[in-house]
Protein backbone atom coordinates (compact mmCIF):
# COMPACT_ATOMS: atom_id res chain seq x y z
CA UNK A 1 0.00 0.00 0.00
CA UNK A 2 2.87 2.13 1.01
CA UNK A 3 4.18 1.65 -2.67
CA UNK A 4 1.09 2.68 -4.37
CA UNK A 5 0.94 5.61 -2.30
CA UNK A 6 4.43 6.96 -3.16
CA UNK A 7 4.13 6.21 -7.04
CA UNK A 8 0.60 8.67 -6.62
CA UNK A 9 1.83 11.26 -4.93
CA UNK A 10 5.42 11.02 -7.47
CA UNK A 11 2.30 11.07 -10.46
CA UNK A 12 0.86 13.96 -8.60
CA UNK A 13 3.90 15.57 -7.86
CA UNK A 14 4.84 14.90 -12.15
CA UNK A 15 1.46 16.72 -13.10
CA UNK A 16 1.78 19.41 -10.74
CA UNK A 17 5.34 20.13 -11.87
CA UNK A 18 4.52 19.61 -15.94
CA UNK A 19 1.31 21.95 -15.59
CA UNK A 20 2.47 25.21 -13.04
CA UNK A 21 6.27 25.14 -14.43
CA UNK A 22 7.31 23.13 -17.78
CA UNK A 23 4.35 24.57 -19.60
CA UNK A 24 4.57 28.08 -18.60
CA UNK A 25 8.40 27.88 -19.51
CA UNK A 26 8.19 26.30 -22.68
CA UNK A 27 5.75 28.66 -23.53
CA UNK A 28 7.93 31.76 -23.07
CA UNK A 29 10.93 30.01 -24.44
CA UNK A 30 8.91 29.66 -27.86
CA UNK A 31 7.62 33.39 -27.20
CA UNK A 32 10.80 34.59 -27.04
CA UNK A 33 13.09 32.89 -29.18
CA UNK A 34 11.59 29.89 -31.75
CA UNK A 35 14.37 27.26 -31.44
CA UNK A 36 12.99 24.99 -28.90
CA UNK A 37 9.96 23.58 -30.93
CA UNK A 38 9.91 20.03 -29.08
CA UNK A 39 10.06 21.45 -25.64
CA UNK A 40 6.05 22.52 -25.35
CA UNK A 41 5.36 19.23 -26.68
CA UNK A 42 7.12 16.85 -24.19
CA UNK A 43 6.10 19.15 -21.32
CA UNK A 44 2.46 18.79 -22.52
CA UNK A 45 3.10 14.79 -23.10
CA UNK A 46 4.51 14.86 -19.86
CA UNK A 47 1.48 16.80 -18.22
CA UNK A 48 -0.78 13.83 -20.36
CA UNK A 49 1.07 11.20 -18.80
CA UNK A 50 0.80 12.16 -15.08
CA UNK A 51 -2.82 12.71 -15.60
CA UNK A 52 -3.66 9.29 -17.24
CA UNK A 53 -1.95 7.63 -14.97
CA UNK A 54 -3.41 9.30 -12.27
CA UNK A 55 -7.19 8.97 -13.43
CA UNK A 56 -6.05 4.68 -14.11
CA UNK A 57 -5.48 4.28 -10.77
CA UNK A 58 -8.43 6.30 -9.16
CA UNK A 59 -10.56 4.37 -11.32
CA UNK A 60 -9.31 0.88 -10.69
CA UNK A 61 -9.50 1.80 -6.89
CA UNK A 62 -12.78 2.91 -7.45
CA UNK A 63 -13.92 -0.16 -9.00
CA UNK A 64 -12.01 -2.78 -6.80
CA UNK A 65 -13.98 -1.01 -4.05
CA UNK A 66 -17.02 -3.90 -3.15
CA UNK A 67 -19.21 -1.01 -1.88
CA UNK A 68 -18.69 0.38 -5.48
CA UNK A 69 -19.59 -2.68 -7.05
CA UNK A 70 -22.73 -3.76 -5.21
CA UNK A 71 -24.13 0.00 -6.39
CA UNK A 72 -23.33 -0.23 -9.94
CA UNK A 73 -24.65 -3.65 -9.70
CA UNK A 74 -27.60 -2.10 -7.98
CA UNK A 75 -28.08 0.58 -10.64
CA UNK A 76 -28.08 -1.72 -13.77
CA UNK A 77 -30.30 -3.79 -12.35
CA UNK A 78 -32.58 -0.94 -11.43
CA UNK A 79 -32.45 0.40 -15.10
CA UNK A 80 -33.25 -2.65 -16.35
CA UNK A 81 -36.78 -2.89 -14.27
CA UNK A 82 -37.26 0.69 -15.29
CA UNK A 83 -37.13 -0.27 -18.57
CA UNK A 84 -39.36 -2.78 -19.00
CA UNK A 85 -42.02 -0.75 -16.63
CA UNK A 86 -41.56 1.83 -19.33
CA UNK A 87 -42.30 -0.58 -22.36
CA UNK A 88 -45.40 -1.97 -20.58
CA UNK A 89 -46.81 1.05 -19.79
CA UNK A 90 -46.00 2.54 -23.15
CA UNK A 91 -47.85 -0.47 -25.09
CA UNK A 92 -50.77 -0.42 -22.85
CA UNK A 93 -51.21 3.09 -23.17
CA UNK A 94 -50.38 3.49 -27.46
CA UNK A 95 -51.68 -0.29 -27.61
CA UNK A 96 -55.44 1.03 -27.44
CA UNK A 97 -54.69 4.65 -28.20
CA UNK A 98 -54.23 3.90 -32.30
CA UNK A 99 -57.12 2.67 -32.99
CA UNK A 100 -59.20 5.27 -30.98
CA UNK A 101 -57.47 8.10 -33.00
CA UNK A 102 -57.50 6.20 -36.20
CA UNK A 103 -54.16 5.90 -36.73
CA UNK A 104 -52.73 2.72 -38.74
CA UNK A 105 -50.75 0.35 -36.56
CA UNK A 106 -47.25 -1.42 -37.71
CA UNK A 107 -48.76 -4.12 -39.75
CA UNK A 108 -51.41 -1.92 -41.47
CA UNK A 109 -48.35 -0.25 -42.88
CA UNK A 110 -46.23 -3.05 -43.17
CA UNK A 111 -49.16 -4.18 -45.26
CA UNK A 112 -49.56 -0.80 -47.20
CA UNK A 113 -45.76 -1.38 -47.91
CA UNK A 114 -46.18 -4.76 -49.46
CA UNK A 115 -49.15 -3.54 -51.72
CA UNK A 116 -46.86 -0.54 -52.82
CA UNK A 117 -43.96 -3.01 -53.30
CA UNK A 118 -46.38 -5.39 -55.66
CA UNK A 119 -47.87 -2.17 -57.56
CA UNK A 120 -44.49 -1.44 -58.46
CA UNK A 121 -43.04 -4.19 -59.63
CA UNK A 122 -46.63 -4.70 -61.78
CA UNK A 123 -46.19 -0.94 -63.15
CA UNK A 124 -42.49 -2.23 -64.06
CA UNK A 125 -43.30 -4.97 -65.79
CA UNK A 126 -46.06 -2.78 -68.18
CA UNK A 127 -43.66 -0.65 -68.97
CA UNK A 128 -41.09 -2.82 -70.25
CA UNK A 129 -43.89 -4.45 -72.10
CA UNK A 130 -44.89 -1.34 -73.80
CA UNK A 131 -41.20 -0.02 -74.10
CA UNK A 132 -40.14 -3.66 -76.42
CA UNK A 133 -43.77 -2.42 -78.20
CA UNK A 134 -42.57 1.02 -78.69
CA UNK A 135 -39.34 -0.20 -80.22
CA UNK A 136 -40.89 -2.89 -82.46
CA UNK A 137 -43.44 -0.23 -83.53
CA UNK A 138 -40.75 2.45 -83.99
CA UNK A 139 -38.90 -0.02 -86.21
CA UNK A 140 -41.87 -0.47 -88.84
CA UNK A 141 -42.59 3.41 -88.48
CA UNK A 142 -39.34 5.06 -88.00
CA UNK A 143 -38.26 6.22 -91.75
CA UNK A 144 -35.24 7.87 -92.40
CA UNK A 145 -35.53 11.16 -94.44
CA UNK A 146 -33.32 13.15 -96.77
CA UNK A 147 -31.95 15.51 -94.86
CA UNK A 148 -33.16 19.36 -95.66
CA UNK A 149 -31.87 21.48 -98.34
CA UNK A 150 -29.30 23.81 -97.75
CA UNK A 151 -31.10 26.93 -99.80
CA UNK A 152 -33.60 26.45 -97.67
CA UNK A 153 -32.45 25.63 -94.08
CA UNK A 154 -29.44 27.60 -92.05
CA UNK A 155 -26.08 25.89 -92.93
CA UNK A 156 -26.13 25.12 -89.27
CA UNK A 157 -29.26 22.77 -88.96
CA UNK A 158 -27.74 21.02 -91.92
CA UNK A 159 -24.81 20.20 -89.96
CA UNK A 160 -26.35 18.08 -87.46
CA UNK A 161 -29.00 16.73 -89.28
CA UNK A 162 -28.96 13.00 -88.64
CA UNK A 163 -31.76 12.03 -91.34
CA UNK A 164 -33.77 10.43 -89.02
CA UNK A 165 -37.69 11.60 -89.53
CA UNK A 166 -39.61 10.34 -86.26
CA UNK A 167 -42.97 8.82 -86.47
CA UNK A 168 -46.18 10.74 -85.56
CA UNK A 169 -47.10 10.00 -81.70
CA UNK A 170 -49.42 7.43 -81.27
CA UNK A 171 -52.79 7.45 -78.88
CA UNK A 172 -52.62 5.82 -75.21
CA UNK A 173 -53.20 1.82 -75.21
CA UNK A 174 -55.90 0.62 -72.74
CA UNK A 175 -57.84 2.84 -70.68
CA UNK A 176 -55.99 4.57 -68.66
CA UNK A 177 -54.72 7.86 -69.68
CA UNK A 178 -52.32 8.68 -66.94
CA UNK A 179 -50.79 7.00 -64.48
CA UNK A 180 -50.06 8.79 -60.70
CA UNK A 181 -48.06 7.27 -57.98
Amino acid sequence: MGIKKSEMSADFGKLFEAAWFDLPAAAIKRLVSNEDEGGMRDAGWKAYDAWVRLANDASNRMYANPTFGSLAGRGIQTGLQVTRVVDAVASAIFGNLWPAIGLPTATDVQALRADVKALREELRTVRAQNADEAIADDRQEGTFAPPPRRDSESAAAAIIWNGYKPAPKRAAKGSKKSVAL
